[in-house]
């Protein structure tokens, strides 16, 4: 005994179907979506051309590259890597002082109100 594969399932072949270059109404009926799901797919493919890729020139996507991958790292880092991890504890100290402090104001503030809306 086969199953027939659920609507989702369906509807995830006929997504690989749209990106693979078929047309939505071709890829929906191929996977075997009724009709009433044709829309989402149409949806889909008009989605699909409305987020293409940015057009960005290779010299620019090389030189971000070798930024990410730490290629062309400032000096200082590759002299002194301990210098960039204490800065980063540092960093996040600090963030995690402001956020405590931030909460402990609030909840102090919220108290008193509460407790003059009480008397």
């Amino acid at each position: 005994m086969t199953l027939r594969p659920s609507t989702a399932e369906r509807l995830d072949r006929a997504l690989d179907h749209l990106l693979a270059g078929t047309p939505p109404r071709v890829a929906a009926a191929t996977a075997g979506l009724p009709t009433a799901h044709y829309s989402l797919l149409e949806a889909a493919a008009s989605l699909r051309a409305a987020l293409t890729a940015s057009v960005v020139a290779p010299r620019f996507e090389a030189r971000l590259g070798a930024r990410l991958s730490g290629v062309a790292s400032p000096p200082w880092i590759l002299r002194h890597p301990g210098r960039l991890i204490v800065g980063g504890a540092v960093g996040s100290a600090v963030g995690v002082g402001v956020t405590a402090y931030a909460v402990w104001r609030t909840t102090r503030r919220a108290g008193a109100a509460h407790r003059l809306l009480h008397r």
